[in-house]
């Protein structure tokens, strides 16, 4: 990605490091963006530990008013208890879209009520707990 991406300036950079245990002081980012991250997490061996781990260190290096962005395949009611927890003082809301295709007029019917043919964003906003 380095070598891809060396026109953005060296100020770009990527680095590489457990989401479990980031190198990065507290308050770093404004954003933190997460596409599957979290599902994969949840794919392994201890994924309830690894899950807690990876979004108190997501937690941590949010600024005060900082926002973490989840795009997921799992359903509220299987995400909102990695989410939802008293010591983050985040809202979390949720929204979904429809899984994008090769093509526009393609629909992947599913009838099985695990796999919608959606993905979920959820949206936690740290200094906003209602």
């Amino acid at each position: 990605m380095t070598v891809r991406y060396k026109d953005k300036g060296e100020d770009f950079k990527y680095v590489q490091m457990d989401v479990r245990a980031m190198d990065f002081p507290d308050s770093s980012f404004d954003a933190v963006v997460d596409k599957a991250t979290l599902d994969t997490v949840l794919c392994g061996e201890g994924s309830t530990v690894n899950a807690n781990k990876m979004i108190s260190e997501i937690y941590r290096v949010l600024t005060p008013l900082g926002v973490y962005v989840c795009v997921s395949y799992g359903q509220a009611d299987y995400r909102m208890a990695y989410f939802d927890k008293a010591e983050y003082d985040w809202s979390v809301t949720i929204q979904q879209v429809t899984k994008p295709t090769i093509s526009a007029s393609i629909t992947v019917a599913s009838e099985d009520k695990d796999t919608p043919n959606v993905h979920f964003i959820y949206i936690c906003q740290r200094g906003k707990k209602a």
